[in-house]
């Protein structure tokens, strides 16, 4: 911080002494909690982190004014005993108080005497900034607001107990979000040489006082990717990241071995050098980190969901509050140069899968596209038979049921890109208004017309699964995968004239099968009780047993996923326009009571004679993708591709912790079966969907059903 002494106070103050800047609107929200509001320039009140990050100004530094005992309060607190200006719009002190009308001409010499100089000061000034790495001189605890006090050099200016105890009781009723790790740093030498004399009665007095030399913005750390990231502050205090993702900078306890695309990773435990998980950070240039007490850091307990500057260098973590506008410079310079999508809405009716392929990507988006490209390669009984809905759908309902207008609002608040919660709760607001909304009933007609064609009379009472398929997914260099929602449904349930359970497209079947799992898992709970991701699948069960599924609501569902907040980000990350983004929907009868899921990576190692497949596969409904038991680990088997096509070096990695004695999951005929399908959708994507793309790897997903068919049921780019 810059020391103010009498010689060069009035020559800092003329340099900026230009012409009075008008009203700036501050960062902040209006009705934040230290009101006044948006248009003021300041706020009277630091009440939460967001209404300091609001304010700051570059090095993540606030100005305040506060008023001084026994002195007349001059015109502009109104009534407010603290103002902290928007610092990214006046740097300075002069600069702010020249946007009152009473000061629009205040000259520096006059600031000077209303602030730095004792006889006629009537406001005490200064800064206050963050230092996450400094602990606390009192507590100990790691993270302190360090505030200074402006005074002038001179032995009979410098501050006294009764001036800085004065400022600190002012700065800590204004300052309710910092109030236990506020502290007190001089500002300049001569201040610093003073203090030294009073520290002791400081002390006493209850301000927390800190060597301005000792002050640390790094955290001690052990860095793993070394780099810079803006993102939003993520302090996730369980085992798991949730919805994690590209504008996140994570901080957790250990690194997810499954870990999303995130700005920044922060762990408390130490991290493995060599996992895939930092091989794929580093190529990115994506920081990561361990710093062991970062739990206990108060500033960053702070700073949580807010928009924050990272740098991992070496044995030195920084955090700080970031501005939007360096955050947005950074996205952008980062950002891979994907375009915004294409979209053709011109095609209004639905289309059957196996009619569709590549080039009906821009219609019904990629999913659905490469659903037709498979149902053209692959025998009946291991692909699904569906129709896919087009975009045109999903832009008639935006457009008709008046929410095109509000996502136009929604990207119009500033505080959807720099406010997490925000973010979150209008998106969601968003997504609950699109469940709820009417279908255009033009489009109940289309659907039952669509489901009638696909499967007859029967379709009716078949449980369909309604699968997102945008425009913005399955693309190379963006997958997309996990963004979007898959829902079930029953068209029968719509068209009857009653909403009450159970689905009318509930088979003996799948009954007997629900009933079965429902009572396995309530078991389950029993005996373990703190099993607690238990109680949605439950939860789940008794639903599909007692409730009808509707088909119009399930589309909904697919479509307002669209806004999911983790698609949001990605979108924002990749620089794509979210108006341009369309959601088709690939329809096909549910998978109930498989036998298997898995997941295949095809084209990895692609320098070897060979290359190697990947298959990570669990038994049930367990998944593999989004796994419903968190607790379970899923089998890992490898294999090659042998000269007559069948599987070679077969490889157990690692065994199912829910296969019987560690068994493969995989029989060697079934492996063969499974191989054989790969190495058909490896050649036919790589040669004529694909042919862009060399080397080319496919991210596969598997289903073995209740009556053992092995069924293909996506396929798209994977990027290793």
């Amino acid at each position: 911080m810059q020391p103010w002494t009498s010689a060069p106070v009035s020559a800092l103050l003329s340099a900026v002494a230009l012409t009075a800047c008008g009203d700036s609107s501050a960062v902040n929200a209006a009705g934040a909690g230290g009101a006044p509001g948006a248009d003021t320039g300041y706020l009277t009140e630091l009440v939460t982190r967001d209404d300091y990050t609001s304010l700051a100004g570059e090095g993540a530094e606030v100005k305040y004014l506060t008023i001084v005992d026994g002195r007349e309060p001059p015109p502009v607190f109104a009534g407010a005993a603290c103002l902290f200006q928007n610092t990214d719009d006046y740097p300075y002190h002069l600069q702010f108080l020249r946007t009152f009308p009473e000061y629009a001409a205040l000259a520096p010499e006059r600031y000077a005497d209303m602030v730095l100089r004792r006889a006629s000061r009537v406001m005490w000034g200064g800064g206050l900034k963050l230092y996450p790495a400094t602990p606390h001189p009192l507590t100990g605890a790691a993270g302190v607001l360090a505030y200074t006090v402006y005074s002038e050099a001179a032995p009979d200016e410098l501050l006294t107990v009764g001036d800085i105890v004065q400022a600190d009781r002012r700065l800590k009723g204004c300052s309710p979000f910092a109030e236990r790790f506020l502290v007190f740093s001089p500002d300049g030498s001569a201040q610093s040489a003073a203090v030294q004399a009073i520290a002791g009665e400081l002390v006493a007095a209850g301000v927390a006082l800190v060597d301005p030399d000792t002050l640390l913005s790094g955290l001690s750390a052990a860095t793993y990717s070394e780099g810079e990231a803006y993102g939003y502050l993520k302090i996730v205090d369980g085992a798991a990241a949730g919805s994690a993702g590209p504008r996140d900078v994570l901080v957790i306890d250990a690194a997810p071995s499954d870990l999303g695309l995130v700005a920044g990773l922060v762990t408390r435990q130490p991290q493995s050098l060599a996992s895939h998980l930092n091989l794929r950070l580093r190529e990115k240039g994506i920081p990561s980190a361990a710093v062991p007490g970062v739990f206990d850091n108060s500033v960053l307990r702070a700073l949580a969901h807010g928009l924050v500057h990272l740098t991992a260098r070496g044995a030195h973590v920084e955090i700080e509050p970031a501005r939007l506008e360096d955050a947005e410079a950074f996205w952008r310079a980062r950002r891979p140069p994907l375009g915004d999508p294409a979209a053709d809405l011109e095609v209004a009716t639905p289309a059957a899968l196996a009619s569709l392929g590549s080039a009906d990507v821009a219609a019904f988006g990629t999913k659905a596209a490469n659903l037709g490209e498979l149902s053209r390669i692959l025998p009946e009984q291991n692909r699904v038979d569906g129709f896919a809905i087009p975009f045109r759908a999903y832009a008639d309902f935006m457009e008709r049921r008046g929410f095109n207008a509000e996502v136009a609002a929604l990207l119009a608040d500033p505080r959807v890109f720099t406010d997490a919660d925000t973010k979150q709760r209008r998106l969601s607001e968003l997504r609950g208004r699109m469940r709820a909304a009417e279908h255009l009933p033009e489009f109940g007609e289309a659907l039952e017309a669509a489901v009638r064609q696909a499967y007859g009379a029967a379709g009716l009472v078949t449980r369909l699964r309604f699968r997102s398929s945008t425009n913005a997914e399955d693309l190379p260099g963006l997958s997309g995968a996990g963004l979007y929602d898959s829902r079930s449904g029953c068209l029968a349930d719509d068209l009857d004239s009653d909403t009450l359970g159970p689905s009318a497209c509930l088979s003996q079947e799948h009954e007997a099968y629900l009933r079965a799992e429902l009572e396995r898992r309530e078991l389950e709970l029993a005996e373990h009780p703190d099993r607690s991701h238990l109680l949605p699948i439950i939860e789940d069960l008794e639903q599909d047993l007692t409730e009808e599924k509707s088909a119009l609501l399930a589309v909904r569902r697919v479509w307002a996923s669209l806004w999911n907040e983790r698609a949001f980000d990605d979108r924002a990350y990749y620089g794509i326009d979210h108006t341009k983004v369309f959601m088709g929907v690939a329809v096909h009868p549910t998978f109930v009571g498989e036998r298997l899921e898995a997941v295949a990576l095809t084209g990895l190692e692609p320098d070897a004679p060979e290359p190697l497949v990947r298959v990570v596969s669990q038994v049930g409904e367990v998944g593999v993708a989004e796994p419903l038991d968190p607790t379970a680990s899923p089998e890992i088997l490898t294999f090659r591709r042998a000269a007559g096509g069948t599987p070679s070096e077969v490889t157990l990695v690692s065994p199912s912790s829910l296969a019987a004695g560690g068994a493969r999951l995989w029989s060697d005929a079934a492996l063969n079966e499974l191989a054989g399908l790969l190495f058909v959708v490896q050649d036919h994507f790589a040669a004529s969907v694909y042919p862009g793309l060399v080397p080319l790897s496919l991210d596969v997903e598997v289903d073995v059903t209740m009556d053992g068919r092995t069924v293909i049921k996506q396929a798209r780019p994977y990027t290793p």
